[in-house]
């Protein structure tokens, strides 16, 4: 991918009505505006995340299908059912549903609600963070799934959270070795440079949420976990450094669901009043945009579709009114959007 994917005067537009853009095209991996045009014309997209529930048996009353072991549900419908997720998308899955060989675990507690789990010292009011899920019970869980080939994601925010996990993925590496295995480490709130060296020497990636910077820096700087440490939510210029591939999530309602705000967080370290934290882990502008559309899409697993314009891809990207190069980073969050390209179409915001 080139460091400016197209720049100046953009023409985009269907057979017989061309347009005359002045933007920069702009793959983005994440969904936030792909929601805003239709999927089919005279179709609208799903509104809600596609849940797949899985038991032993589910007895559906159905006769084409009396038993199934999985169940996709989206918007409070049941959209598909299947014995096992190959077969779920087997039958189910086309070139605008895909479904993947994912797992999503959970560690410790949310970082809004301090119920991370810290490594000493710990709380300063003396309170305790929360497992969602005892590290023995994790591994557990963890274990068949690594066992299949599964790509894991792993719900953690603490430092001593992560720890367990970091732990359990070097005993699923130990058990059974895989390579290009892309664990990923979702949220990671709080870290250490020592953990950091770790992510890397184990071969995990990392999807972060930036916003608790933002939102949560001065008032944990203050209270929740002092100044020191508060400073250090969110240390991503670490990861990016040792190599370690790194996208950004919003986690809706935790943050907007706009890639290039986060952009902004993640280039500037900001917080909501404008305090200055950790300077040295802020991204450069283009290591910014990467964990929005390129290191994004590797984290999924679906960088031969998305994450950049190369030819061979999917025609799916966001069309700016400004380049984010020139600018800069303290603009990032102010770029207006034009629209979208979806399967080659262009679809504008509604004004």
């Amino acid at each position: 991918m080139t460091r400016r994917l197209a720049r100046g005067k953009a023409s985009i537009g269907a057979a017989g009505a061309p347009r005359r853009i002045a933007a920069l095209v702009l793959v983005l991996c994440l969904a936030a505006w792909a929601q805003r045009v239709s999927h089919a014309e005279g179709t609208q997209a799903p509104s809600g995340p596609l849940t797949v529930y899985r038991a032993a048996k589910i007895i559906t009353m159905e006769p084409a299908m009396p038993e199934a072991r999985v169940v996709a549900v989206r918007d409070g419908a049941i959209v598909a059912v299947g014995r096992d997720l190959e077969d779920l998308a087997a039958r189910h899955a086309s070139h605008r549903i895909r479904i993947g060989r994912h797992v999503k675990l959970l560690a410790d507690g949310a970082f809004f609600s301090r119920l991370m789990q810290m490594n000493p010292p710990g709380y300063p009011d003396g309170r305790h963070g929360a497992w969602l899920t005892e590290p023995d019970h994790l591994l557990a869980q963890a274990r068949p799934f690594w066992n299949a080939g599964y790509d894991v994601h792993v719900h953690v925010n603490g430092d001593r959270g992560l720890d367990v996990v970091l732990d359990m993925l070097a005993t699923l590496l130990s058990e059974k070795p895989r390579f290009d295995h892309r664990l990923c480490l979702e949220h990671m709130g709080f870290s250490t440079e020592d953990q950091t060296r770790r992510i890397a020497a184990l071969g995990a990636v990392v999807s972060a949420q930036p916003y608790y910077l933002y939102v949560l820096g001065d008032e944990y700087a203050e209270r929740g976990l002092g100044y020191e440490r508060a400073s250090q939510i969110s240390r991503l210029a670490s990861l990016v450094a040792r190599g370690i591939p790194l996208t950004l999530h919003s986690d809706l309602t935790m943050a907007p669901s706009q890639p290039l705000r986060l952009a902004w967080v993640a280039a500037n370290c900001l917080t909501m009043d404008g305090t200055l934290m950790a300077p040295a882990q802020r991204l450069t502008v283009d290591q910014a945009l990467r964990a929005v559309t390129s290191d994004a899409a590797f984290v999924l697993r679906m960088e031969d579709r998305i994450g950049s314009i190369r030819a061979g891809k999917s025609a799916d990207f966001t069309v700016l009114e400004r380049d984010p190069y020139e600018v800069g980073a303290a603009g990032l969050a102010e770029i207006p959007v034009w629209g979208t390209v979806f399967e080659g179409r262009p679809h504008p915001v509604a004004r």
